[in-house]
């Protein structure tokens, strides 16, 4: 009976590594398009301010067939995608996405303190383990939908740091950066045997 609780314990802490991954990523990622969106607005809307109270004759030296026209219209379609960028930020709200995942992924990670000090006890009990339960259960209840795309490829990624984990502890001295390159051409190499089965 003991083993088993442990078992399930391993079991909820090998899920919450893998959401918490997922969770992590889905943050860095739409952090990093949040903040470049915003950079881009800046810049777009410093250039777009710039332009417009700036002559045109201005510009002649290094665009000789600049016309006023020309320029205005070009003042133009730097605003309107700056305006179109600024729509999209607003839109996808990113931000809010990265806040909502990191959250999230924040909370897994207790989760996971908790999981291990539980199965550090030398008994555990059927209430330690309905504790975990519950707790995993609430997290998921508040936490944004992770998208297929992401699940799958980011559960590979845990697969291939578990798999270097196991053999750093044969072989302690050996090149991650190699053994990873390795792994990726085992997978593309069954990818395309797959493909010639087929």
């Amino acid at each position: 009976m003991t083993q088993q609780l442990i078992d399930e314990v391993k079991q909820f802490k090998k899920k919450a590594e893998q959401n918490r991954q997922m969770h992590f990523s889905i943050s860095r990622r739409a952090n990093f398009l949040n903040k470049t969106l915003h950079a881009m607005v800046l810049i777009g809307s410093s250039a777009t301010a710039i332009l417009t109270f700036a002559e045109y004759s201005t510009f002649i030296p290094w665009f000789p067939l600049l016309k006023d026209d020309d320029y205005k219209l070009f003042i133009g379609l730097v605003a309107g995608g700056v305006f179109i960028i600024s729509i999209l930020e607003e839109y996808f709200r990113l931000g809010e996405k990265a806040v909502s995942h990191g959250t999230i992924a924040k909370q897994l990670t207790s989760f996971i303190r908790s999981a291990s000090v539980i199965e550090a006890l030398e008994e555990i009990s059927k209430e330690d383990v309905e504790k975990l339960d519950n707790d995993y259960s609430r997290i998921h209840e508040n936490a944004p939908t992770i998208p297929d795309r992401v699940f799958i490829k980011e559960k590979q990624r845990l697969m291939i740091k578990i798999d270097i984990s196991k053999k750093l502890e044969s072989t302690p001295h050996m090149s991650t950066l190699f053994y990873r390159m390795k792994m990726k051409f085992k997978q593309f190499s069954g990818y395309v045997d797959s493909v010639r089965d087929e």
